[in-house]
Formats: structure tokens, sequence, C-alpha cells
């Protein structure tokens, strides 16, 4: 008899929703990860009384009968977080417009109607298409997650969607230069530009905070992966911290058998789930027969952007919305290039999450958390210099930022890497291109792919849904029948 009936590997958000949704079923279970802490990128820290989120600015899929809340109430844990909506979502600066994007979608739409009157019927049109497109996506899922077959149904649209970039949805409906970078203004949410970014992707991102809300924990992010592990241990699930998987135990080299952990020991098991990046699981866990795997995926996608991310604990007021995209020009392209990063004329993200929640610093004080993209790479970046450059671009939104700061601290795309594990420090994963082809376990039939590294994508909440699926997909071959 196995240890386990599954273990999963990394504890990002992939890991823990997986994870939880199989111990709520019943499934013995495993959850091994190399860090004190569990998370990921949703993991918080703490400096001199300030609590910094160190990457998510906000997240969906958490509200009443979002997926992350259901698996949270199957843990009887969802009574122990709560959580803040943003209205508005993000407030985009651009050299001639300042806008709200609401949560109401509707308002938005009449936003944009306003700013952009010849465009209106495009508007509208676009807007129409991808509230469908998300709805029958949802639908799609939802059936596959509950096992009532049938009730979504793949159309033809969502094809094209998946085959097409961004920039080539948004031109069968808007003329105006100007608009179409304002509704790419979320790009820098999955590090791609508007032509090279799968409009799937988009649409789906851009949407479920329409239709499912913006939210961030109170307490910050840390608490929601905290809440997670509570509930996965409460429902008699083991989680290993400190302890990471070493390798992946195979036979005959079409599956696997349990993990053999950082500490030597070994733990057997009838499926495993990794949601740790695609260069760890099938180079160093599954070993050299395995290792063209993701250099294969590199060349065909490639990786997708890092981020150099700032953390100031400031005293007083800085701002009037607590997430901000600051784009210096319209040309949202060059934003992407790995030779804008730290220029006058890139683009940054600004995240002041203590306006909504108090917890996160003293009184009369702020978080600001400042996102620079930049190259997902294995250089070293000064720090110093780097920090300067990004809070005088950030003195453009804030004025006199530098001045106010009592707390300063940053990380690299290196930083991110060596607390992640993801290659190079990549944020989101394999990038989300049109025609991106799912990650499966390649021939070892009971190993399950989840987070960004999967098959639905970068970003929190397709890291849960991936994580939910691998889970369905293990509860299905085990004739669980219950649904999830």
């Amino acid at each position: 008899m196995k240890d386990f009936d599954v273990i999963v590997i990394g504890s990002g958000i992939g890991g823990l929703i997986s994870a939880g949704t199989l111990v709520s079923k019943g499934m013995k279970t495993l959850l091994v990860e190399k860090n004190k802490i569990p998370g990921g990128l949703l993991a918080s820290f703490k400096r001199k009384g300030f609590l910094f989120n160190s990457a998510v600015d906000c997240i969906s899929g958490v509200a009443k009968g979002g997926y992350i809340s259901n698996v949270l109430e199957s843990l009887d844990v969802d009574s122990e977080i709560n959580f803040v909506k943003l209205n508005p979502i993000r407030f985009s600066i651009f050299p001639d417009i300042r806008i709200p994007v609401d949560s109401n979608m509707n308002v938005y739409i009449e936003r944009l109607i306003q700013l952009f009157p010849s465009e209106a019927s495009g508007i509208k049109k676009l807007f129409n298409f991808m509230d469908g497109s998300f709805t029958l996506v949802q639908s799609m899922l939802d059936s596959f997650l509950s096992g009532k077959p049938g009730l979504g149904k793949a159309t033809h649209e969502i094809f094209e969607l998946r085959n097409i970039s961004y920039k080539d949805l948004l031109r069968k409906y808007i003329t105006n230069y100007r608009l179409t970078m304002v509704l790419s203004d979320r790009c820098p949410f999955i590090g791609l530009p508007p032509s090279r970014v799968s409009a799937f992707s988009m649409v789906n991102m851009i949407m479920s905070y329409f239709k499912l809300g913006a939210y961030r924990p109170i307490g910050g992010f840390q608490k929601l992966a905290d809440i997670l592990v509570k509930g996965i241990e409460n429902k008699g699930g083991m989680v290993l911290l400190e302890n990471g998987a070493d390798k992946i135990l195979l036979e005959n080299n079409n599956r696997c058998y349990g993990v053999r952990c950082e500490n030597g020991n070994e733990y057997t098991s009838e499926f495993v789930v990794s949601s740790v990046d695609s260069h760890h699981t099938f180079g160093d866990l599954l070993g050299r027969e395995f290792e063209s795997i993701p250099t294969e995926m590199r060349k065909k996608t490639g990786i997708s952007t890092s981020f150099f991310v700032v953390y100031a604990g400031v005293k007083g007021e800085v701002t009037e919305h607590s997430s901000v995209g600051y784009f210096p020009s319209y040309d949202m392209e060059s934003f992407f290039s790995p030779k804008s990063s730290f220029k006058n004329d890139s683009t940054i993200g600004v995240t002041v999450a203590s306006m909504e929640d108090k917890l996160l610093a003293p009184d009369a004080c702020n978080t600001v958390v400042l996102h620079e993209m930049a190259e997902a790479s294995d250089k070293e970046i000064d720090k110093s210099v780097c920090t300067g450059i990004v809070i005088k671009k950030a003195e453009k939104i804030i004025p006199g930022l530098k001045d106010k700061i009592i707390v300063l601290d940053s990380a690299t795309p290196k930083s991110i890497e060596r607390y992640t594990g993801n290659f190079n420090g990549s944020a989101f994963g394999w990038n989300q291109i049109p025609g991106f082809k799912n990650v499966k376990g390649y021939g070892i039939n009971n190993l399950y792919i989840a987070g960004h590294w999967g098959e639905i994508g970068g970003g929190v909440l397709a890291a849960a849904y991936s994580g939910a699926k691998a889970a369905k997909e293990i509860l299905t071959k085990e004739s669980v029948t219950n649904g999830i």
C-alpha cells in the first residue's frame, strides 16, 4: 500500500487548490514545499511594522461561488478570512487620458464611449463578445469541474480566440489606435504585448475581474495561503514545509510512484501533481531523459517576463487609487521590450494595498509597491540603481514619494527565482501566445501539471483552475463521483 493517494509538489496557488480539492474529497494527500512558508508568489513579508504583498496586486474567484471560495468552504476555513473588493479595479494613466477601470463593466463601457464616442458601436460589440466568450469558457470549466459534461460546449469562436492575438481581436471592433492601447492596459498582468498575447488569455483575465470581482485578502495574500494550508491539515492532509521534492520516483519511465524529499525521506503515492517550474519538474525531478521538454517549450513559446519590485513603507497619504498603471506613451508594444526596462518612458504599476487594508501599515502610513517589468534573466541587477530609477519615475504619479519613504526594499528577477524556483524569475510561466499547446505529463500517465506552468496559463485564477483541473482528473481516474 502506498503512503499517500496523492503527493503535490509546491504550495503556490495551483498546488494549494489541487491539494485542498483532493483532501476535501477524502484523498490521502501530502503537500511538500521547499520554503519556510507556503504560497509562492502569494507570499507577504514584514519590514518594521509594514506588511508587503510580494507580487500580487489583486485576484478574482474569492467571492461567494468563486472557485477559490468554494475550496475554502470545502475545507471549512472560509469564515477565517475576509476580502475587500476593489473599485475601481485599476486606474490607468496615459499621456492625455486618466481612466478608472470600474468594477461594473457597464459603467466602464460608458466611460470609454464618453472618451471615444465615434467608437461606441465597436466598444459595445467588443464587450458583448468578450462577455459571451467568458461565460462560455466558465460554463465549460464548471461542467468539467462539477462532473456534469454537456453543460458547456466549445465553439468555433473559442477555438479562434486561442489562435489569434489580442491585437487581432481588438482590430475587429476598434479603429482608434489610442483606444486599442487603453483597452490593452492589463497586458502587464499577463506579461505580453497585444500583438503577442493570446486573445483567449486576455479576454478571460479581463473578464474575470469584471464578472467575478477583483479582491485582496485582509491581512495580506500570505493569509490566504496560510488558511488553505490550515484547511488541508484540518481535513487530514499532511503539509511539509522546508522540505521540497528532490526527485520524482519513476518505474519504467511511464509511471511515477512517489517523491524523494530534500531530507532524503521517500514517500510513495498513486499520483503526483507538480505545481513547480517545468524546468525543475522535467529536468531536476525527473532527470535527463525528460530535460529536453522545457527546452523545446522555451523554443516554441518562451517564458514570461519578470519584474523588478520596489517595496516602500511611507508616511502619509500617497495616491487616490490603490492600483495604478502608468503608461507614458501609447506605444504599448515598446513597453515589453527588454531594452525599455528602467527607462523614463517605460510603464510601471503601483499598488497601495494599505488604502483598503489598514492592517498592512502603521497609523498614518502606507505600503507602496512598484512593479517594473524586467526581462526574465539569470543576470544580477544593481538593486540600488534600479530602485532609484523606479522611485523617480513613480514620483510622476506620487509627487515627493522619495521624501516620504521610511522603509525600503526591492526584489529582482533573481530574487523571484531564488524564492519561487521559477526559471530566471518568470512571473507567469509559459508565454500565453496564440496557439499555446497544453502542457501534459509527457507519457507519465499518473503525473499531473498544475499552476502557471500548466495548460491554462498565468495569473492567480488561471493557476488555481489548473490545480482544480489536475485534481478533478485524478478524482475521475479514481472513480470519485461526488464532483468537485
